[in-house]
């Protein structure tokens, strides 16, 4: 049987039952999806609330990078 092209010039197999590819980097997946989500959402609730994970996300991150070395500098 021929293959047939979908509208967006893919070839289809046919199988309409292929499950999606499971994706290696869940939490990279996750941290993109709130960039995406911060910007293109309809929904200013779900726009702050992506914006307020993503400034967590940064502060939680530099508190890391500031104390960490700090506390490891007290023993080295």
């Amino acid at each position: 049987m021929p293959k047939a092209i979908s509208t967006d010039g893919a070839l289809d197999g046919g199988d309409n039952d292929a499950k999606p590819v499971p994706t290696r980097f869940r939490p990279l997946h996750g941290f993109l999806k709130l960039i995406v989500e911060t910007d293109s959402s309809r929904s200013v609730l779900s726009r702050f609330r992506a914006g307020t994970i993503l400034l967590a996300l940064l502060a939680a991150f530099g508190g890391v990078g500031y104390f960490l070395p700090a506390f490891l500098s007290r023993y080295f």
